[in-house]
């Protein structure tokens, strides 16, 4: 274990490069995350740490690493002081640990297990906050993965992970062109909802337990001309006096519509 209470240590400038630079994150295949629960997330998801930070101040050194068992991790352990943790990490003053991951590759490599998936597919997502609330609301619903088509937004920004507690890590996550996207709906014989108002149906009239994706656009412009024709356009019934939600709560509005109407068939959402 090695301690450090200067900002100007290279293993510091360098993270707080991370956190800063896309470009970087991209280039070096590294990220940065904080938060206990989220970096047990992160292990548990087979990410691999490269530095481990942590201010004794806050937490023991034998507590932190007890609290990844089993999950045990090669990382170098740094020991560092208050004002290196607060320039490191977004809460301070708590229970914390911030470590360098090393990040994986975003394209579709792995099998889908489920005999009925339910994706979500987010189209040139623009704002950190947005993707990290749909991650978690993808999580807690049982989605099966989501597939984001031309992101303005890397999937290891810090606000990401942040705001999906983690949930970047507990939820596949993949990066295609809408090109490659719709060629693997269509393979795969999974039914196509896309969110123009446009001779739109309810979506509690259609029957989300077969494998089916929901296709959701930026809140400035929806989504792009290429989806049009490529399924069946779907409404959420609204009662008030507003005619639309934001991406994230419109998004979350039919993953559990997905999940309600599995779960009333007698099995947990896929």
């Amino acid at each position: 274990m090695k301690h450090i209470s200067s900002l100007q240590n290279p293993a510091v400038k360098e993270t707080l490069q991370l956190l800063e630079k896309s470009r970087l994150r991209k280039s070096q295949g590294l990220f940065v995350a904080e938060g206990l629960n989220e970096l047990k997330m992160c292990l548990k998801a087979g990410y691999r740490f490269q530095k481990l930070f942590f201010c004794e101040h806050d937490i023991a050194a034998e507590a932190l690493l007890e609290w990844f068992s089993p999950h045990n991790t090669e990382a170098d352990l740094y020991a560092v002081s208050a004002e290196v943790m607060n320039k490191l990490a977004y809460r301070s003053g708590v229970k914390n640990a911030v470590a360098v991951v090393e990040s994986k590759n975003a394209s579709w490599q792995q099998p889908i297990k489920s005999e009925t998936p339910f994706y979500l597919i987010a189209e040139s997502v623009e704002k950190p906050g947005n993707l990290g609330a749909l991650l978690r609301s993808a999580d807690a619903s049982g989605t099966t993965a989501v597939i984001l088509c031309d992101p303005a937004v890397d999937i290891y920004n810090p606000n990401v992970i942040r705001s999906s507690v983690g949930c970047v890590f507990s939820v596949p996550v993949m990066v295609m062109s809408p090109q490659e996207t719709l060629v693997f709906l269509q393979k795969n014989n999974v039914a196509v909802y896309t969110t123009f108002m446009e001779k739109s149906v309810s979506i509690w009239d259609c029957d989300l337990t077969r494998p089916s994706a929901v296709v959701v656009g930026t809140e400035s412009t929806g989504l792009s001309n290429f989806w049009k024709s490529a399924g069946t356009n779907v409404n959420i019934p609204m009662f008030g006096n507003v005619d639309s939600l934001n991406v994230s709560a419109a998004a979350a509005l039919m993953m559990f519509e997905m999940a309600r109407q599995r779960h009333q068939l007698g099995g947990a959402s896929e």
